[in-house]
């Protein structure tokens, strides 16, 4: 575990340290996202359906991570409901006092645009170890 989490603060500081260029350009497989950007609201408007699928419409998200590279996206928000009114999380899960809030955390790839891979929800682990942050962080 702590190897995996050692590997993938290296690559999040690859990524923090790559390139501002293209932030504000169009969709696509490399692009930094910056707030704001049309990158940004992709990855988001991609995960954004499986999150209100679980806690009901109008779901926004406040960005805590995100990071791009080789056409895999790592996405860390915070959801909340449109113009920031927070959500009750003992409303969607029985088991909210042993979860990490409503923290989502999210891999995604993009072929001819973002599409998620897998997502939780609250996780008090680094599930993405087991799975699809195998694919952009090589010994996870």
């Amino acid at each position: 575990m702590r190897t995996c989490l050692a590997i993938f603060a290296a690559f999040a500081a690859l990524i923090a340290a790559a390139p501002a260029a293209a932030q504000t350009g169009p969709v696509n497989a490399t692009a930094a996202p910056a707030a704001g950007s049309a990158q940004r609201r992709a990855l988001l408007d991609a995960l954004r359906p499986a999150i209100e699928r679980r806690l009901g419409p109008d779901v926004e998200f406040v960005v805590r991570q995100m990071r791009v590279a080789n056409g895999w996206a790592f996405v860390m928000a915070d959801p909340q409901r449109r113009g920031g009114r927070a959500i009750d999380g003992r409303r969607y899960f029985e088991n909210f006092d042993d979860m990490d809030g409503l923290t989502v955390t999210a891999i995604l790839r993009f072929q001819r645009g973002w599409t998620l891979v897998d997502q939780a929800i609250g996780a008090t682990d680094a599930w993405y170890c087991d799975g699809g942050a195998s694919r952009i962080v090589t010994g996870c």
